[in-house]
């Protein structure tokens, strides 16, 4: 019967390792950082290739291994989660995100988010505020019984904020 057994990790992880990338090979770790850190950027793949000291094909094939797509497939994700939280937390114009994370082609750039995350970037964010609204609203009333609680203006006086079904009615 095999033994089953786990080893210590000699060296602790990495912030890159922590990041989601696991243990990559520098090239496509220091090429997902570079793309990160620029996502306005035009890159291609000839430009990655040669930053990254590799053949086209090779850095394809290495990128397919880590993340099951190639370096520009990974940009578009790269872009679109950026675009996703810039769509969340700013009130930016869809287009200016859109050039911010580096496609100067509006419809393309929704394609993509379409693509990925199942609706256009404005359907995202009004759904996100929609959502957002609708838990702020949810959490006016008490936390048991659901009935709207009176605002004060000391909170101390109701001992609890969240509506405990001892002091109200």
């Amino acid at each position: 019967m095999p033994v089953l057994w786990t080893a210590k990790r000699a060296t602790p992880m990495t912030a890159t390792e922590r990041s989601g990338l696991g243990p990559a090979r520098t090239e496509i770790r220091d090429t997902v950082i570079r793309m990160r850190a620029d996502l306005a950027h035009r890159w291609t793949l000839a430009e990655l290739a040669q930053d990254a000291h590799l053949s086209r094909s090779r850095l394809g094939g290495l990128f397919v291994n880590q993340f099951g797509v190639p370096p520009i497939m990974l940009l578009a994700r790269l872009r679109v989660r950026e675009m996703a939280r810039l769509l969340r937390e700013s009130d930016m114009t869809v287009d200016q995100i859109e050039v911010r994370v580096g496609w100067r082609n509006r419809g393309h750039a929704a394609e993509q988010f379409a693509k990925l995350m199942g609706v256009t970037p404005t359907a995202y964010r009004a759904d996100y505020r929609q959502r957002t609204r609708q838990t702020a609203d949810d959490l006016t009333g008490c936390l048991w019984c659901g009935q709207p609680l009176s605002a004060t203006d000391d909170d101390r006086k109701t001992r609890r904020s969240d509506g405990d079904p001892l002091i109200h009615d």
